[in-house]
C-alpha cells in the first residue's frame, strides 16, 4: 500500500511537470531557451510542493475506495487552483524569464495528462483488489438498511455477502430477497466461513459484548474491519488520557471546546470580505434570470434556520422554488429533483449560486463557512424526537457546507449526517476548516452528493 502511495506521488509530479515543460515547447515553437528552463527549475520544487499540497486536500493520495467521479472533479480543482497558485510563485519569485503565459498554456495538459495517469490507475486498483464482500453485521432493521444501501451503490467498489442480526430471519423474506441472511451473532464463525468476505461492516446499536467478540474474531481472520460509531464511540475519539488521584481516566472535551475558536471567526470574516466582491456580479446576473423568467416574483427567499445554541435566524438564498410551494403540502424536504423547482432555480440549485447570499449570513455572524448545515425548526424539532442526540449539532456554528456535506451524498440518512457533524466538532481546526472548503468545490460538480 505504502508503494502505491509513492507511486501515485511521482506519476502526478511527472504529469504536472510534463505539462509545464510542453507548455514551454508550444510557447517557445518546439524549443527549451536555457535562460527559461533555468528560470523553470527555480520555481519548479515550490510548484511541486503546491501540487501535492492540493492533491492530498483532495484526498487523492488516500486509499479509499472512490468513484470515478469523485476523482474526476477533485482533479479538475487541483489544476484550475493551481493555476493561480503558479502565477502568484512566479511573480513572488520575479521570474521574468518563466512567461505568465505558461500557466495557462499547461493547465490543459495538466487535465489531460493527470486524468490520463489517474483514470489507469483507478481502473488497475479496481481490477486488483477487485470489489470489497462486505458482512454486515448489526441489530435486523439497521443491518438490512445498510446493506440495501450498499447494494445500491456501484457494485464495482462495494458487494454485501450477507447479514448478521440479533433475531432469526426467514430466508428471502423480510422483503429483501437480494440481500442472503446468514445467521445471528452466535452464528458469526459459520457465517464467516460460509459467505468468504474481505470485511466486516458493524453497524451502530451492537450491543457492547458482541461488538467485543465480532472485534475479536474479525481480527483473528484478518478482515478489513469498519465500525459505524455510536454517540459515544465519537466522543471517546477525542478523549484525552490523565489521571484522577492516580486512576488512569480518559478526559471527553466537549464539543464547543474544540470548535468555537477565535480563528474562526476572523476566517469567516476574511474570506466572507474576499468573496463578496467576485459573488456580487454572480448573484446579479443570477437575480436578472429570476426577474426574466417571471418578473412578479422576488429574487431572494428568506427562511427560518436553526443555528448555534438552537437559536433561530433568517436564512437568505436566492429563489429556486415557485413562490407558495409548501402552502398545500406544508414543510417538505427538497429532493434531488423536486418539482417545485423553476427552469433557472433548478440551475441556481445545481451550481450551489442560490447558496451566495448567505455570505451575507455568515458576516453578520449567524452562520459560519463550515459546520452542520442549518435545518427549519419545524425539521429540527422532529429529528429531536427521533434521533438521541440530535441537539448536539447545536452547539456548533451553522455552516455553509460541512463535513457531511463532503463525505456524505443528498441520501444520506440524518443520523450519519449527526455522525458527520459531531466528528467535525471534535477535530475542528484552521487546516481541518480549509480542506473542507476546497473540497466543497468538487462536491459541487457531483449532482448525488449531501445538501
Amino acid at each position: 500500500m505504502r508503494w502505491t502511495k509513492v507511486g501515485k506521488v511521482l506519476g502526478d509530479l511527472a504529469c504536472v511537470h510534463c505539462g509545464y515543460i510542453a507548455a514551454f515547447l508550444i510557447r517557445f515553437h518546439g524549443s527549451l531557451p536555457e535562460a527559461n528552463f533555468k528560470a523553470y527549475l527555480a520555481v519548479a520544487p515550490y510548484l511541486s510542493l503546491a501540487a501535492l499540497i492540493l492533491l492530498h486536500s483532495y484526498g487523492l493520495f488516500s486509499s479509499q475506495r472512490r468513484r470515478w467521479a469523485e476523482v474526476f472533479s477533485s482533479l479538475v480543482c487541483v489544476v484550475t487552483l493551481l493555476l493561480p497558485i503558479g502565477l502568484s510563485t512566479s511573480y513572488l519569485f520575479q521570474t521574468y524569464a518563466f512567461p505568465r503565459s505558461i500557466f495557462l498554456l499547461a493547465a490543459p495538459f495538466h487535465l489531460f495528462f493527470l486524468i490520463l495517469w489517474r483514470r489507469f490507475v483507478w481502473a488497475w486498483s479496481l481490477a486488483r483488489q477487485g470489489p470489497l464482500t462486505l458482512l454486515v453485521v448489526g441489530p435486523k432493521e439497521e443491518a438490512l438498511m445498510r446493506a440495501k444501501l450498499l447494494q445500491s451503490q456501484e457494485p464495482y467498489l462495494f458487494q454485501v455477502a450477507g447479514v448478521v442480526t440479533d433475531v432469526t430471519l426467514d430466508k428471502g423474506g423480510e422483503g429483501q430477497p437480494d440481500i442472503p441472511w446468514l445467521g445471528t451473532y452466535a452464528e458469526l464463525v459459520a457465517s464467516l466461513k460460509h459467505a468468504g468476505p474481505k470485511g466486516v461492516l458493524l453497524c451502530s446499536g451492537l450491543p457492547r459484548e458482541e461488538r467485543a467478540k465480532i472485534l475479536k474474531k474479525a481480527v483473528e481472520e484478518d478482515l478489513a474491519i469498519f465500525l459505524i460509531p455510536d454517540l459515544e464511540d465519537i466522543f471517546l475519539a477525542g478523549a484525552s488520557l490523565e489521571q484522577i488521584d492516580g486512576i488512569p481516566v480518559f478526559r471527553i472535551p466537549r464539543i464547543q471546546e474544540e470548535a468555537a475558536l477565535g480563528w474562526k471567526r476572523l476566517l469567516d470574516i476574511v474570506m466572507g470580505l474576499l468573496l463578496l466582491g467576485p459573488a456580487l456580479p454572480v448573484m446579479l446576473l443570477a437575480a436578472l434570470a429570476l426577474k426574466l423568467e417571471n418578473p412578479h416574483w422576488p429574487v431572494f427567499y428568506m427562511q427560518e434556520r436553526v443555528g448555534k445554541g438552537g437559536r433561530v435566524f433568517r436564512l437568505i438564498k436566492l429563489r429556486t422554488m415557485i413562490p407558495g410551494a409548501e402552502e398545500e403540502t406544508g414543510p417538505t424536504l427538497a429532493t434531488p429533483d423536486d418539482p417545485r423547482l423553476t427552469r433557472v432555480g433548478r440551475f441556481l440549485r445545481a451550481t450551489r449560486i442560490d447558496e451566495l447570499p448567505q455570505l451575507w449570513n455568515v458576516l453578520k455572524g449567524e452562520m459560519s463557512f463550515v459546520g452542520p448545515r442549518p435545518e427549519r425548526p419545524y425539521f429540527v424539532e422532529q429529528l429531536k424526537k427521533e434521533i438521541p442526540g440530535y441537539h448536539l449539532r447545536h452547539h456548533l456554528p451553522a455552516g455553509i457546507t460541512g463535513l457531511a456535506q463532503v463525505e456524505g451524498r443528498y441520501s444520506t440518512p440524518p443520523e450519519d449526517k449527526l455522525r458527520y457533524d459531531l466528528m467535525y466538532g471534535k477535530s475542528a481546526s484552521l487546516l481541518t476548516d480549509l480542506r473542507i472548503i476546497l473540497r466543497t468545490l468538487s462536491v459541487i460538480m457531483l449532482r448525488d452528493k449531501a445538501s
